[in-house]
């Protein structure tokens, strides 16, 4: 592991990496609580449509236009909300928190490689591991956002295609 340059106390500022590294995970974790949302909402919309359309007794194009608008542009939300879920497994080469890298190793080996991990070693691999979940919640979000986009931007054609199907 690359050394850095760890000015005293130390042991404040691998409480505040941890912290920071926790927030990261809070970022992510909340990412996927969205995910759910948005993914309901919209099997919901495309089922509500699937039904309108096929129990509707005068199908119209302006209607079906409507419909095809709003389920296009559901099915590209429920794909953006995919994308944020797909887990990202490319973690440093070298780590002490990654699980990834964990994993691949001997018990035994990380056991000592923890061990005799410095303070500085550890903040190191902090730093590195709070940067790259930073970037996993920020792909999360920004796949989200546009999830979040394409479903609400989907509800006017939707409705106004429920108006043409569903007739009193």
């Amino acid at each position: 592991m690359d050394r850095l340059e760890i000015t005293p106390p130390t042991r404040e500022k691998l409480a505040t990496a941890q912290w920071v590294f926790e927030r990261q995970l809070a970022w992510i974790a909340a990412a996927d609580v969205k995910v759910g949302v948005v993914v309901s909402v919209d099997l919901a919309l495309l089922g509500g449509l699937a039904a309108a359309f096929s129990g509707a007794a005068h199908k119209t194009l302006v209607g079906e236009v409507f419909a095809t608008l709003a389920g296009i542009g559901l099915i590209i939300a429920v794909i953006c909300a995919a994308f944020a879920t797909f887990p990202r497994l490319n973690g440093p080469k070298q780590s002490l928190l990654f699980f990834g890298r964990i994993a691949d190793g001997n018990a035994d080996e990380y056991a000592g490689a923890l061990l005799t991990a410095s303070e500085a070693d550890l903040i190191g691999d902090w730093a590195r591991q709070i940067h790259t979940n930073a970037r996993i919640a920020n792909e999360k979000h920004n796949c989200v956002r546009h999830a979040m986009i394409w479903s609400f931007g989907s509800v006017i054609p939707w409705l106004i295609a429920l108006c043409y199907f569903v007739k009193p």
